[in-house]
């Protein structure tokens, strides 16, 4: 059964608190469930091709097996196709829009506990419909940070080689250039299943945890490098840090980053939905997901916030859809 949850706020979405934002500013913004997922899964890989969002691999179960499938959601229809199968890793891989081509980064083959960490890296070529091998990583790793600056696309942290230990390495592809990662400015404070996100042509790392700790590893730190000058830069920190939210954190049209969810202290799934705004390095909320999720899905469409899967508990799965609007 489809349901609505309604919520008002005053202005969030441009970034201003409620206090200096007039009544007549006020909006309207609500979560409405719509067709599930065909398959429940969390922890899987989410990106936006022709308007149209790609679930996928992701674990099944609370067992941690894995799925190379992937679902497209059209939610102009409400309806979910079976998409091409994923190659590489099923996990954890660096996700980045190249427009109707993306590219996959590094992550976990086969379940997580076996820790193995690729260095492999796919392109998918929507015009051909095909994959193709880009350059490997200089090192395996998994959960890395992941974004694209104008042809640059960078890596930074993450799990290195042996799946357990933060990694503090950045390395950047030129898409113009050879195909090849050079090294840049390290991540001055290395970890793991944050966000990677692009604003105002810098490369943001948000939250994200160190090692394993799932229970009190969670780091609020921010931290946004710039190209020109080969640094990183601290920004305003979480105010309840969060992991598991390398597919849950979005870029949108005005240059604000969205995370929605994630796994807080204690391993808990939340329902928090955040807004950074980079021109005030203040951070805002939107309404509360109807349900708690970690390790989910989401990403904008236009004016709406797609989210899907992810876990309610810790570790079993949901197929659970919603759609936020508007922004």
């Amino acid at each position: 059964m489809k349901a609505a949850v309604s919520f008002s706020l005053l202005s969030l979405l441009s970034g201003c608190s409620s206090s200096d934002v007039p009544p007549a500013a006020e909006s309207t913004f609500s979560w409405k469930e719509v067709t599930p997922c065909p398959v429940p899964r969390f922890e899987a890989q989410g990106v936006v091709v022709d308007d149209e969002l790609w679930v996928m691999g992701g674990f099944r179960s609370s067992d941690l097996d894995v799925i190379k499938r992937i679902d497209i959601y059209d939610p102009r229809s409400d309806h979910w196709r079976v998409g091409p199968e994923l190659q590489g890793a099923e996990t954890h891989a660096g996700v980045i829009s190249l427009g109707r081509d993306f590219v996959l980064v590094g992550g976990f083959q086969g379940n997580v506990l076996n820790r193995l960490t690729t260095a492999n890296v796919w392109r998918w070529n929507a015009k051909d419909a095909v994959w193709s091998a880009g350059p490997d990583l200089p090192t395996p790793r998994a959960a890395v940070f992941a974004a694209l600056i104008g042809n640059e696309l960078h890596a930074a942290g993450g799990l290195g080689p042996d799946g357990d230990t933060d990694s503090a390495e950045h390395v950047v592809w030129n898409l113009a250039g050879p195909s090849l990662w050079s090294a840049a400015a390290p991540l001055r404070n290395p970890r793991n299943h944050g966000g990677g996100s692009a604003s105002q042509g810098r490369f943001f790392a948000v939250s994200g945890r160190h090692g394993w700790d799932e229970a009190a590893g969670d780091d609020p730190a921010v931290d946004a490098f710039d190209s020109a000058t080969d640094s990183w830069s601290s920004r305003a920190p979480m105010s309840v840090p969060r992991s598991e939210i390398g597919a849950a954190t979005v870029s949108l049209s005005d240059e604000r980053l969205l995370v929605v969810g994630g796994s807080i202290t204690g391993k808990a799934p939340s329902a928090d939905v955040l807004v950074y705004d980079p021109h005030k390095d203040s951070w805002s909320t939107l309404p509360s997901l109807p349900i708690p999720l970690k390790g989910l899905v989401a990403a904008r469409i236009g004016a709406k916030v797609i989210v899907t899967t992810g876990s309610p508990t810790s570790t079993e799965p949901t197929d659970k859809t919603y759609i936020g609007c508007c922004l």
